[in-house]
């Protein structure tokens, strides 16, 4: 009896999710290739037009059998929404249908995080369920002992789900790894885990640490921070630089905008990672990748191989300089380059080079395939 009762009441609450007013979202899928939980965005204007009453606080999407899906209203530093993004599960070449409504939303798990470390000396630390960095900022420049200055990229492994920035950083030692990864990974003054650069004849021009920062979103689901450099050397011009870094969750990469500002119509730019160890490595029209040895470890058989990795959709070559391997593309002055960094540890889920090459050849495919939703007024 009590079976039938709770099958009723749960027809009863699916009924009134599916027949509530609200906005259908239909996600494509070009790919030969199942999508899972993978995060897509629909702008916020498209769906708060059938939803007069839509705000960031009461917006639900439902999937098809009526259950509540992890979603974010994407601000990008905005005082109104721009987007809503959601996880969707879409199998190949097919469609997913999902409804948005107004209603009480979950509690959702916290997937993508970041923010500003002033008790590192200006770090600023990102991460989602599957790979967390960290870039320096200005007091690192005039820190005694360490005095860096680099535009390069921290990667530090992990093996968690978990968000482990502010425990590693309230703990102090983040280069001791405590069963969920550590920080193993050696920067300088390099472009480090995926870093940006002019590179004017033949050669990288590198800034110094980020001037400011501000962070544009932070979770569940997707988190962005905007950067802006000094002015620096690019041959014999000066640039200027401001950068923004996305994570969305379930992804190992993290998408990067760079805008670079000049007295220059087009510049070529690399974005790149240094190699240290290296025992794999490969190369694509549009990305690059390498596994190496810990590079900042003390015990190499316990820190394991880092895998590290840049897509770059535009790109116009890859190639080896100054010890990095990289991809170079063109920068028009004023107007966004794109291109994402990732990451993989031995100590998770990506234990050699070979394994990595799918995993980015995989990505590759994602970001050159997007999968689009289609947004149609519900009753």
């Amino acid at each position: 009896m009590k079976k039938v009762l709770f099958a009723a009441a749960f027809a009863a609450v699916l009924s009134a999710c599916c027949s509530a007013p609200g906005v259908e979202l239909t996600v494509s899928n070009p790919l030969v290739a199942d999508r899972n939980a993978e995060v897509v965005e629909v702008a916020w204007a498209d769906v708060a037009a059938g939803l007069a009453g839509l705000t960031p606080e009461n917006v639900v999407v439902l999937d098809a059998q009526g259950a509540q899906v992890p979603s974010q209203a994407v601000f990008y530093g905005d005082t109104v929404p721009r987007t809503l993004i959601f996880e969707a599960t879409v199998p190949a070449s097919g469609q997913s249908t999902y409804k948005v409504v107004e209603g009480v939303r979950e509690k959702y798990p916290v997937k993508a995080y970041g923010r500003y470390v002033p008790e590192r000396a200006d770090d600023y630390a990102w991460e989602n369920n599957m790979v967390a960095y960290r870039l320096y900022g200005p007091a690192l420049e005039t820190t005694p002992k360490e005095m860096l200055v680099t535009p390069g990229i921290d990667v530090w492994v992990k093996s968690t789900e978990k968000m482990v920035i502010d425990e590693r950083y309230k703990r102090g030692h983040y280069h001791t790894n405590y069963g969920d990864g550590m920080d193993c990974y050696k920067v300088g003054r390099t472009l480090g885990a995926g870093a940006c650069a002019p590179f004017v004849d033949g050669k990288l021009w590198m800034s110094r640490n980020y001037a400011t920062q501000q962070n544009l979103d932070n979770g569940p689901l997707r988190t962005t921070v905007k950067l802006t450099y000094a002015p620096f050397a690019a041959g014999e011009d000066s640039v200027s630089l401001v950068k923004y870094i996305s994570l969305d969750a379930n992804t190992p990469f993290t998408k990067m905008t760079n805008i670079y500002s000049g007295d220059f119509e087009t510049m070529p730019v690399a974005a790149g990672v240094v190699m240290h160890d290296v025992k794999g490595k490969f190369t694509s029209d549009t990305y690059a990748g390498i596994t190496e040895a810990a590079s900042d470890s003390k015990q190499p058989e316990e820190d394991g191989d880092i895998s590290l990795a840049v897509i770059m959709p535009a790109a116009d070559s890859s190639l080896e300089a100054e010890g990095h391997m990289l991809m170079v593309g063109q920068a028009r002055n004023g107007q966004p380059l794109v291109y994402y960094i990732g990451s993989g540890w031995s100590g998770a889920s990506v234990p050699d080079v070979t394994v990595w090459e799918g995993v980015v050849k995989d990505a590759a495919q994602k970001i050159a395939n997007p999968m689009t939703v289609t947004v149609k007024a519900g009753k």
